[in-house]
């Protein structure tokens, strides 16, 4: 298997939310259906987050 980075972009009403992160896949199909799982892992167990980084323009 091959270290994988992967970009989840998804278009909301009011902008745009991007999931950046590695994993491990044979294919780019596998890598973004691991990227996705990993995700909905995280989300399902954070109480509280917040952004560390930003961009203004």
């Amino acid at each position: 298997m091959a270290r994988k980075r992967v970009t989840l972009k998804a278009t909301l009403k009011r902008g745009e939310f991007y999931w950046v992160t590695e994993v491990d896949a044979e294919s780019e199909e596998e890598a973004v259906v691991a990227a996705e799982n990993l995700f909905l892992s995280e989300m399902d167990r954070i109480d509280e987050w917040e952004f560390t980084d930003f961009d203004v323009s």
